[in-house]
């Protein structure tokens, strides 16, 4: 069996072929006990929108629990961290050999990643198609 990300949510909107799921997203501070003292805690609301499972009766308010396969999150992770990472760290070191000042060096590393993120916006649909959920 594929190891699972599972939250638990609950239906905020229900569309018939899309239904909304509104979770918590909680930092490791968030469940520390001390958290108060140092004030760095962090939680967030976040809604997911996932195509309505033909084979489960949902109700707004209803508490589900969402997953995805390990891999699927993998490759999340990829799409949003580490591309960009390696784009931008590449740009830098291509700019520092071509001896650009180092503020021009960071504006354009920095501004190569529009495009990057540019397509990343014109394809969400087919991106979105990658990454099921199951409502379990």
């Amino acid at each position: 069996m594929e190891n699972r990300i599972s939250h638990e949510g609950i239906v905020t909107k229900i569309d018939g072929e899309n239904i909304e799921i509104k979770i918590l997203s909680k930092s490791a501070c968030a469940s520390c006990n001390i958290k108060g003292a140092c004030n760095m805690s962090e939680m967030q609301e976040k809604i997911i929108t996932i195509p309505s499972p033909k084979d489960k009766n949902l109700s707004i308010g209803q508490e589900v629990k969402i997953s995805m396969g390990l891999g699927q999150a993998n490759r999340a992770v990829i799409f949003a961290y580490v591309i960009p990472v390696i784009i931008l760290i590449s740009m830098i070191f291509i700019l520092n050999a071509l001896k650009i000042d180092e503020g021009i060096n960071a504006l354009i590393s920095i501004g190569t990643l529009i495009p990057y993120y540019l397509i990343l916006y014109l394809f969400k649909d087919k991106i979105k198609r990658k990454f099921e959920y199951e409502i379990q």
